[in-house]
């Protein structure tokens, strides 16, 4: 991502701030800000403006134009509190201002000292430019037709025209008419977005835009043996009998990790921030410690002792010692020992492998159980690097051929040298390109499980029951056929295919209709929404977010907007968003009475081990042993 460079500017204006429109503005800001100071982008500048304000603080001295900021990069946590607050102590003054002072108009001004700032900033440095406005007046800016046109070519920068009107208010203009459209149109890259689309945009769980990076390169081979080693690469090339295809690989699907959390130091105030405390990372020490038996201290052989006493009396019959990192080798468990390997074996030990990809054989579609491709998945297409055309049109070619015979091949993968060797399956795949009309043809790598990874369990049965003894439960085949029948329309109930789905040629979309150069959450085109809506993206069961990494970021936000932001002692905790909600709730086309099925099937609550623990209370009692002449008494023969 290139660099970038934003300048908010802030309409603080009666009607902003007494209809209490303005919070809606801020409340975007700080997602942002926040955003940008997690990623830390050192190429990712902002400076903040307030317009339309009592206050006056820029480079060019215009009255009523405020500069809260200049060009930060990378911000931290510390500007984002100081800029949200001065903010908000702006607004208070408007909100707190008597009615006869009279209102500023300066807008214009505003737009003029952002523009010239960067101007001044930036020079001839390639560096997108954009200015965001955060107003409700769309008639505020006085500026007839040729005014504008001049203040085009003062303005080297595109305009984020955010409408902080209420929706239901007509009066507004709508039409070309309004000097902001105008200058919006003839602004190259300028765009104008309700805030209430910008406020859904920031509370959807939308999964982040990644850059891909090269996780394979090698052989895509068909016919070549696998015990021919990597200085025989040229031989298989020349080999008549072997198809040899330059690949690379792309990361399909990965599984997303939660927020990361570090181990860190509280330390006092400095005199550089203006928190009380803050928090410092700290360096782990790895020290290694064996525990041996104090050589002048005898055995502890009460055995008659209570099991704790007898637990720290064996405690203290051992010593740590702390001993050396070079002490320390690997071993292999092997029973109850421990094996240690000379280096000269356990290099003969490890399986010596290369990046290749051989095809092993074709299997039917229909013939690969589903239960099998649980694994992360891989994008396999002909190499942009070092690969020829031979290359791009014999992987079509083969691409092609599995899709029109419905098959897919399993193949041995060794990502990279000296790895483990897997089994996978290779699904072909198309994609419909960004221009709706080119397909690009991949496959899509899955792991396979081996053998031993494999679990073989014995669940118990709903019908046909046995008792522990191995006695069949008697059961009525009416009472069979009625529970198979209730099951069977209790699953009708919950059946999602009728719900829109992404066809298979648009699952996987082309990053240029979900990113853009600038990193600003902002709502995506209409007719992209538009055709995404068509294609049930919203709706399609098979899409469901992270839900714990979303929920971990609504908490971190609202505890930092809370406590930190707004200064607040208590923290209320908010509920989980609707859309979240909505995508772990059971679907249900008609509602069913289950209470049946359970009476018939007998089926009963039982309470954990763990919560039945904590409620009984177990009443420990000691009996004292007998005395050992008792003990013998009881066990003495009588015939002797």
């Amino acid at each position: 991502m290139s660099s970038e460079a934003t300048s908010f500017i802030l309409d603080i204006s009666p009607s902003m701030v007494k209809n209490d429109t303005v919070t809606k503005a801020i409340a975007y800001l700080e997602y942002t800000f926040l955003e940008k100071c997690k990623k830390q982008r050192k190429t990712d500048w902002i400076s903040c403006y307030t317009a339309n304000g009592h206050e006056t603080s820029n480079s060019q001295g215009i009255p009523n134009v405020s500069n809260l900021c200049t060009f930060l990069a990378p911000i931290s946590s510390d500007d984002v509190v100081s800029l949200l607050k001065e903010f908000q102590r702006q607004c208070n003054s408007i909100r707190d201002a008597s009615e006869e002072q009279e209102d500023a108009e300066s807008m214009v001004q505003c737009l003029l000292v952002a523009s010239l700032d960067m101007r001044e900033k930036f020079k001839k440095r390639k560096v997108l430019k954009q200015l965001m406005v955060f107003t409700d007046d769309l008639d505020g800016l006085n500026l007839a037709d040729e005014e504008i046109d001049i203040f085009v070519g003062e303005i080297d920068s595109r305009i984020i025209l955010i409408d902080c009107r209420d929706e239901n208010d007509n009066n507004g203009t709508n039409g070309s008419g309004s000097a902001w459209l105008k200058l919006i149109k003839k602004l190259p890259g300028s765009v104008v977005y309700p805030i209430n689309d910008l406020l859904f945009e920031i509370t959807s769980p939308k999964p982040a835009i990644v850059k891909p990076v090269r996780v394979f390169s090698g052989e895509l081979k068909l016919g070549a043996p696998c015990n021919k080693t990597d200085e025989d690469v040229i031989q298989i090339m020349e080999d008549p009998d072997c198809i040899s295809i330059k690949v690379e690989g792309y990361p399909a699907t990965k599984a997303v990790s939660s927020l990361n959390r570090k181990n860190v130091i509280k330390t006092p105030k400095t005199e550089n921030t203006s928190a009380e405390f803050t928090y410092e990372p700290i360096k782990s020490v790895i020290e290694y410690e064996i525990k041996t038996r104090k050589e002048d201290k005898p055995g502890n052989d009460d055995a008659n002792g209570d099991g704790a006493e007898v637990a720290a009396s064996q405690d203290e019959d051992f010593v740590s010692i702390t001993v050396s990192q070079n002490s320390i080798t690997k071993a292999y468990r092997y029973g109850a020992d421990y094996v240690v390997l000379p280096p000269s074996l356990q290099e003969q030990l490890t399986y010596e492998t290369w990046p290749s990809l051989d095809i092993r054989g074709f299997l039917d579609k229909d013939s690969l159980p589903r239960y099998l491709l649980t694994s992360e998945s891989i994008f396999i297409m002909p190499d942009t690097r070092l690969g020829s055309q031979a290359d791009n049109v014999t992987f079509n070619v083969l691409v092609d051929v599995l899709l029109g015979q419905d098959k897919v091949a399993i193949a041995r993968y060794v990502p990279k040298y000296y790895s483990e060797v897997q089994m996978c399956v290779l699904v072909p795949l198309l994609v419909l390109h960004e221009d709706g009309k080119t397909l690009i043809r991949a496959f899509v790598l899955n792991r396979l499980p081996f053998a031993e990874d494999e679990r073989v369990a014995d669940f118990p049965r709903l019908t046909k029951r046995k008792t522990t003894s191995g006695q069949p439960i008697p059961e009525k085949d009416e009472d069979l056929e009625k529970i198979d029948s209730i099951m069977s329309e209790f699953i009708d109930s919950m059946d999602t295919d009728d719900l829109p789905s992404v066809p298979a040629d648009r699952y996987y979309e082309q990053i240029a209709q979900n990113s853009y150069s600038t990193t600003l959450r902002l709502p995506a085109d209409k007719n992209i929404e538009k055709e995404k809506t068509e294609l049930g993206e919203s709706s399609d069961p098979l899409r469901i977010p992270s839900i714990s990494v979303h929920r971990q970021q609504q908490v971190l936000l609202e505890w930092i907007h809370q406590k930190v932001v707004m200064g607040s002692d208590e923290f209320i905790m908010s509920d989980l968003p609707d859309q979240l909600r909505e995508k772990i709730t059971p679907y249900t086309s008609k509602t069913m009475d289950v209470s049946g099925l359970v009476k018939m099937l007998q089926i009963k609550k039982i309470e954990k081990a763990s919560s039945r623990g904590k409620n009984e209370e177990i009443p420990v009692s000691v009996n004292a042993a007998p005395p050992l002449e008792e003990l013998l008494a009881r066990g003495k023969r009588e015939d002797v």
